[in-house]
């Protein structure tokens, strides 16, 4: 019975790749907010090749339009380019891969390693949807980002002076025995001519994700530290409290401290309210991981009057709503005035644990559903785990980006940014 009522419940295989499953309350925008407010312009950046791959296809199409050839679009180049490093690099330790490589189960896939062309590693059947460039794609521009590109859309942006030095920083590498310029052989991938069986040596160091030369760390850099604008002063107060240690220090006992010390009080306030959000987001998952684990048995839902009363659910909305009064008070203690994140806060600190329970469930997507007084399986229904247990619930997100190891608001991001653009390189 519960195989069948498993099977009823399973979005068919056709919609899972298009309706990916995610806890996010509604609260995206405030999740987004806080992310900026604590490592503003730099989106979803966490080592220096993620920059160059894209401008680097920017320049490349730049050439090719000017040329007077029908190039491909930049967004076509850039996912191109991204998975031929990806695959190199994958092949070097296929059983232990690089955490910073996207599409390793498409190119487990390719068991006779056939798979190299332009044409055909561009498509995501060969690679995947979310691409390093849609990390990259607010940090590399002007607008709200580090300034290497002026634009709205990828596709559109046009290069500003030190987006095209850090895409020469790549292309400009000699690869194979013929020294042969990165641009140059790029030219003729794209094309269609270049056979790359033998996968040399500088070509993999010229692409991977773990070597980006000193030039690109030091363009890097400059634009993360060097400038002289609030977001930068923000960051470069933040990466004194970080550091370069190895591991990223504990944020509430290390690094805000550490801003205090250093007479940052407003940021630091900052920082422990994002904290405090992301409590909430966490307590809320854990209510919805015990709620999804109550109704899961039968497929005719469970009566909200039970939920309330099971001690499980019970604790689980005790714990939601302390983190909800705690993020109020830490709110306002950094006068920060995030209206969606407050209004749901609002919502949930006084309420009964039946009201508790009825909001999470219109909030839960479409995990959970209400019905005749009855909170019932939803069509993506699923029983989620609790956030200690949690993986990511979005389906194809391979690389182990580090602000996805915990609500660290792109902290661990930036220790990682850092590292890889140090003086010394990462260690």
């Amino acid at each position: 019975m519960s195989d069948a009522a498993t099977y009823w419940f399973s979005p068919a295989p056709c919609e899972v790749s298009s309706s990916r499953m995610s806890l996010d309350f509604e609260l995206r925008a405030a999740d987004l907010f806080f992310r900026e407010l604590v490592v503003p312009e730099v989106g979803r950046i966490w080592f220096a090749r993620q920059l160059s791959w894209p401008l680097a296809a920017l320049a490349l199409h730049e050439e090719l339009t000017s040329n007077g050839s029908k190039a491909p679009k930049p967004t076509a180049i850039c996912h191109g380019i991204e998975a031929l490093a990806c695959k190199l690099e994958y092949l070097v330790h296929p059983e232990d891969p690089s955490p910073r490589i996207l599409g390793r189960r498409a190119f487990g896939r390719d068991a006779e390693r056939a798979v190299w062309s332009f044409h055909r590693l561009r498509q995501s059947t060969n690679y995947v949807r979310n691409t390093h460039r849609h990390a990259a794609a607010r940090a590399i521009r002007v607008d709200g980002g580090l300034g290497f590109a002026r634009g709205s859309r990828f596709d559109l942006l046009e290069l500003e002076p030190v987006g095209r030095a850090l895409a020469n920083a790549l292309l400009d590498q000699r690869v194979g025995k013929g020294g042969t310029s990165l641009r140059k052989w790029m030219l003729g991938w794209l094309d269609g001519d270049r056979e790359i069986s033998d996968r040399p040596k500088t070509l993999l160091q010229a692409l991977s994700p773990e070597h980006a030369t000193d030039d690109e760390r030091a363009l890097v850099r400059s634009r993360l530290l060097g400038t002289s604008t609030p977001a930068s002063e923000k960051r470069q107060r933040l990466a004194r409290a970080v550091g370069r240690a190895a591991d990223v220090p504990d944020i509430e006992g290390v690094i805000v401290g550490r801003l205090r010390e250093a007479g940052h009080h407003e940021q630091a306030n900052e920082v422990v309210a994002a904290r405090a959000f992301g409590a909430v987001l966490d307590r809320a998952r854990d209510a919805v991981a015990r709620l999804t684990h109550a109704v899961e048995p039968g497929r005719g839902g469970v009566r909200l009057a039970i939920l309330a009363g099971d001690p499980t659910v019970k604790k689980a909305i005790k714990d939601l709503r302390a983190a909800a009064k705690n993020y109020l008070n830490k709110a306002s203690t950094a006068e920060v005035k995030e209206a969606t994140s407050r209004s749901f806060a609002d919502a949930v600190a006084p309420a009964d644990d039946s009201e508790a329970i009825r909001l999470l469930v219109r909030r839960a997507g479409e995990v959970l559903g209400l019905a005749d007084g009855s909170v019932v399986r939803g069509p993506l229904f699923r029983v989620v785990d609790a956030t200690d247990d949690a993986s990511d619930l979005e389906d194809g997100a391979e690389s182990i980006e580090p602000d996805r190891t915990g609500r660290t608001f792109r902290i661990a991001n930036l220790h990682s940014l850092l590292r890889d653009v140090d003086d010394r390189g990462a260690r």
